[in-house]
């Protein structure tokens, strides 16, 4: 039995640095992703995308509008930054190895990559615009369609 837990022992000792590192390692993909999100700005980029889309749902049903406020209210608890911090931080420190996330980092660290920060959301805003232009001039298109499988759906009910 003493053999038994000297091995147990000896097997511990051996292992445990690679715990060690292998938390160390855990720990300062973590640190990166962090100082990564800080300097994407995420913080201000999921006020901006909230801020957005409330204004769009505004814009599309107006009646919404006496509720802003509520939904302003659900959105900050739910989809802040903040109340996804840490699990965005995970999915970055588990999605890139440290090195990745340095040079990620250092990357919007360069004149692009400050550009591509800059103008990113913009975009984003102005592809969706895109998006929604386009559905709206091809809206009676979706409702032929929509009115074509309602009659199957209607036709294939049983009495």
């Amino acid at each position: 039995m003493n053999n038994v837990k000297k091995l147990f022992f000896c097997a511990l000792v051996l292992v445990s640095p690679l715990f060690f590192v292998s938390a160390c390692a855990n720990e300062e993909s973590v640190v990166e992703a962090e100082k990564l999100l800080e300097k994407l700005g995420m913080e201000q980029i999921f006020e901006n995308s909230i801020t957005q889309n409330l204004d769009f749902q505004i814009q599309q049903s107006p009646e919404l509008l006496p509720y802003l406020g509520v939904m302003k209210k659900f959105l900050a608890k739910y989809m802040s930054y903040d109340s996804l911090k840490k699990d965005i931080v995970d999915l970055y420190s588990t999605s890139f190895s440290v090195q990745e996330l340095k040079d990620i980092s250092t990357f919007y660290s360069t004149d692009t990559g400050k550009k591509t920060l800059e103008k990113l959301p913009e975009l984003a805003r102005m592809s969706n615009q895109l998006g929604n232009n386009r559905v709206q001039e091809n809206i009676n298109e979706l409702h032929q369609m929509l009115e074509k499988a309602a009659k199957l759906v209607e036709n294939s009910k049983p009495l």
